[in-house]
């Protein structure tokens, strides 16, 4: 039990940043392959569940929020765009939902790429299978990644 209440705090880092999460992880328990990649998949896909689940709870604060302390008054002013949000932009654009799945672990955190994807699709079935799958393929790659030089040992 005092095991689970040590990788606490890094399982709750993974569901909100996974790849700063899960190398921590395993830099702090040195977890074997499978304990890792059980680890990484239960902590990203909490972190999913969870975004998910409350998605329409925070769609729905920060727009009270958003039009009780910053009411239309003034004309829309034109959008500033920067490299990033073009960059961003580029990718939905041309890959659409699997784009922003295939990135939501890694660049951008799970709650932001949880929140984008429920804001643009509103198919909540659809964005939750994309964004699991996307979590199980980042850790099974950082997993390798992580075990890469056990790996050649054997070799």
């Amino acid at each position: 039990m005092s095991f689970l209440l040590k990788l606490l705090p890094f399982f709750l880092l993974s569901m909100v940043k996974f790849v700063v999460g899960v190398p921590s992880a395993f830099a702090a328990f040195n977890l074997n392959f499978w304990e890792l990649l059980l680890f990484a998949i239960s902590a990203g896909s909490m972190g999913v569940t969870v975004f998910m689940f409350f998605s329409d709870w925070l769609f729905a604060v920060w727009d009270a929020f958003k039009y009780r302390f910053f009411p239309k008054k003034e004309p829309i002013k034109k959008k500033i765009f920067t490299r990033q949000s073009r960059v961003f932009v580029r990718i939905i654009k041309k890959y659409g939902l699997p784009g922003i799945a295939l990135i939501t672990p890694t660049i951008i955190s799970i709650p932001i790429g949880t929140l984008i994807a429920r804001r643009l699709y509103p198919n909540r079935t659809k964005v939750y299978c994309y964004l699991l799958v996307s979590v199980v393929i980042w850790s099974l790659i950082l997993s390798v990644i992580l075990h890469f030089p056990k790996i050649l040992s054997y070799l």
